[in-house]
């Protein structure tokens, strides 16, 4: 099985690596704009092996896109990829699946959420919480939280706030981060079983926002229409205190760092590209660009296992799923 279509270039990064992975990049085919019920559009997932930060790659097998729906968000942990889907942005649709990784290659598929009302289409990005609740954004209708009922997940309410892209939580869980398609981030907090007051943050240069990343502290956000890459410093907390767009990016709207975050990939939404750039202090230098064939979404960068023991990675995002 191989959901590739497509003949990988580098401008600066050989396609075939003798070194074995130490991580696993995975990249979601998402077509840009709505959809509706046109499934011969929807894409897949790609997989990339890497042998370290700025080396070379080899190709995985990935999901086809039979095996999922349209997909948007992807996020990892506790050896599952879990993907979000947009199902065309059509009315009602949307889910959240996950695939178990064995640190090759993505097996099962279980389908975790999906959207309870006619309004809450468009799955996008996603965290987990420290309970295990997962939070959704969707198109149009604001983050949705699901809680594991043990027989499924439950959707249990929800912000007003709009079309937002993606959500991240707080170490601690209490409070949340939303990038909305404008240049607003919306940070709430987050109470056990409610959602509490919600203030906004002004990202200077932005212009539809969309996936977001933390690195050494940091928050790092893309930004498509304006294509451009942000970081926004948080304070103690997890309230945004300052923002600098920090690279041009042509349609960015996926990020994701190498483990040991000194590479960072940034996929173009209409480039048919996945960026590359190296730490260099303060900086990130160009290091290459992967020719993908397909307009991107988001993406999702996995240790192998034993890269992960080493590196005390295996709750990678924090997260916690509540025993039953």
């Amino acid at each position: 099985m191989n959901c590739f279509r497509l003949g990988f270039v580098s401008a600066s990064v050989a396609l075939f690596g003798t070194a074995s992975a130490q991580y696993a990049l995975f990249a979601a085919e998402s077509t840009a704009g709505s959809l509706g019920g046109n499934t011969a559009a929807y894409g897949g997932v790609q997989q990339m092996n890497f042998s370290g930060s700025g080396g070379s790659f080899t190709l995985g097998s990935g999901l086809a896109a039979s095996q999922v729906n349209d997909p948007a968000g992807l996020v990892y942990g506790g050896g599952k990829l879990y993907v979000g889907n947009r199902h065309g942005n059509t009315q009602g649709l949307g889910s959240v699946q996950s695939f178990n990784f064995d640190g090759t290659s993505l097996s099962g598929g279980t389908t975790l959420a999906t959207a309870s009302s006619p309004a809450h289409q468009g799955f996008h990005g996603f965290r987990f919480g420290m309970n295990g609740d997962l939070f959704v954004t969707t198109a149009n209708s604001g983050t949705r939280r699901f809680r594991d009922s043990g027989s499924g997940f439950v959707d249990i309410g929800g912000t007003t706030s709009g079309a937002v892209r993606d959500v991240i939580l707080s170490a601690d869980g209490s409070k949340m981060i939303e990038t909305t398609i404008g240049n607003q981030l919306i940070i709430t907090d987050v109470f056990a079983n409610s959602f509490g007051g919600s203030t906004s943050f002004t990202v200077n240069g932005a212009n539809s926002m969309h996936q977001m990343q933390m690195r050494a502290g940091s928050l790092f956000v893309t930004s498509f229409n304006s294509g451009t890459v942000h970081k926004v410093e948080l304070d103690s907390q997890f309230n945004p205190t300052s923002s600098s767009s920090i690279l041009n990016v042509n349609g960015a709207i996926g990020i994701a760092f190498s483990p040991d975050g000194q590479e960072m990939y940034v996929s173009g939404h209409t480039t048919n590209k996945i960026s590359r750039y190296l730490a260099s202090g303060s900086s990130w230098n160009a290091n290459g660009e992967i020719a993908t064939g397909r307009n991107m979404g988001y993406l999702a960068a996995v240790p192998e296992p034993g890269t992960m023991a080493a590196l005390g990675l295996g709750a990678l995002l924090g997260l916690r799923r509540r025993r039953r």
